[in-house]
């Protein structure tokens, strides 16, 4: 997916001139992973420093310090700490808003967002889409029938994750959740939100 607007909260830097960080730096490019960060810091109101990467940055000692394996996503954390996969930088991005403020609370987003990155986009993108859908959304269909969120009434780092994904595979596989309604509410009620639309809904 390719996003055709800006992320407001956003400014941009050539790796070779950003120092330590006071707010975190998210390392990508148009139309990566990178939109979904961008998508959780927008609705949890954490702000981003966002350096665009190309090849010659990838490969430099700079980079290599925040993602070991020169891949996309990568985040500085505020104190310098490199985080990588975006699964983590979610979390970390959860963590900086205050949103997980328990041992519970982190395990139960995490849960999600390692299902999602783990098992469910993997499924999609290893079979084209035609995967076992009742296996993967069997479940998230019962859940959503009982609340509006895959955590109770408030969109979480677990939705962004989940979404997201299902979002691209609708893109990428012409994957259809008809048979789920309540996860066909749950997609509309997050292509309402500003915020995805100027991240993983502008692909």
């Amino acid at each position: 997916p390719h996003r055709t607007g800006p992320v407001p909260r956003r400014s941009t830097s050539r790796m070779s001139t950003v120092t330590r960080a006071s707010t975190p730096t998210i390392y990508g490019t148009p139309g990566s992973r990178t939109q979904i960060v961008e998508w959780l810091a927008l609705e949890l109101g954490v702000e981003l420093k966002s350096v665009m990467l190309d090849r010659s940055l990838m490969k430099s000692p700079e980079y290599a310090a925040v993602h070991p394996f020169g891949k996309i996503p990568g985040c500085k954390a505020e104190d310098g700490t490199g985080i990588f996969e975006s699964g983590a930088i979610m979390l970390y991005i959860a963590d900086v808003s205050g949103s997980l403020p328990t041992p519970e609370a982190r395990g139960a987003a995490a849960s999600w967002v390692l299902w999602a990155n783990a098992t469910m986009w993997p499924a999609l993108e290893g079979s084209g889409g035609k995967c076992n859908l009742d296996n993967l959304f069997g479940p998230v269909d019962t859940i959503l029938g009982k609340q509006q969120w895959l955590l109770g009434d408030k969109l979480s780092v677990a939705d962004v994750a989940v979404a997201s994904y299902i979002k691209y595979a609708q893109l990428f596989f012409k994957v259809r959740v008809t048979a789920f309604p309540n996860v066909v509410r749950y997609m509309a009620d997050v292509e309402k939100r500003e915020s995805f639309k100027k991240t993983v809904g502008g692909g």
